[in-house]
């Protein structure tokens, strides 16, 4: 019997799989599918850990949301193919891939042989909106406010990269 539940590997493996190519691959459309696929594996994360809003949230807020604007931004960008550059060799996608790997597996395995006991039953109040909104605009408000400022900035870079000189 596997220590950790099939569902919650492969959809880690999915996300962190996703997540490399979203930073490996030289075309931005391409990345913005992968960025895609790994929000989504999030989503089913967060649903095997019975945070069902949260996966709800994710998926509308990020994958509905985020991610329609970083796909307008990159269609005003109207890159060019020239433009993008060269892909690596596929020896070095490999090799690169092959460390973060190993990588991923010196973290990942001593965490997964870790056999403590989690509480069977969770609070009755656990993953629900009231719980989720008073920890967002209490406990992580600053974060939360950070994160709207950064999303701010790349939209405002976006429309700067997309304004062309005549």
């Amino acid at each position: 019997m596997l220590p950790i539940d099939p569902v919650f590997l492969a959809a880690g493996l999915v996300t962190v799989g996703a997540g490399a190519l979203v930073v490996s691959l030289r075309n931005p459309v391409h990345s913005a599918i992968s960025m895609l696929v790994a929000f989504l594996g999030l989503a089913v994360i967060y649903l095997k850990l019975g945070a069902s809003f949260l996966a709800a949230m994710h998926v509308l807020v990020y994958t509905g949301a985020i991610l329609v604007l970083f796909l307008f931004v990159i269609m005003m960008l109207n890159l060019k193919p020239d433009e993008l550059g060269i892909e690596y060799p596929l020896k070095i996608r490999l090799a690169i891939a092959g460390l973060c790997g190993g990588l991923f597996a010196l973290i990942a395995f001593p965490l997964a042989q870790d056999h403590r006991e989690l509480p069977k039953q969770l609070p009755a109040a656990y993953g629900t909106v009231e719980t989720v909104g008073t920890a967002l605009f209490t406990d992580y408000a600053l974060a939360f406010e950070l994160i709207s400022v950064l999303i701010m900035v790349a939209v405002f870079a976006g429309v700067l990269l997309a304004k062309r000189k005549l």
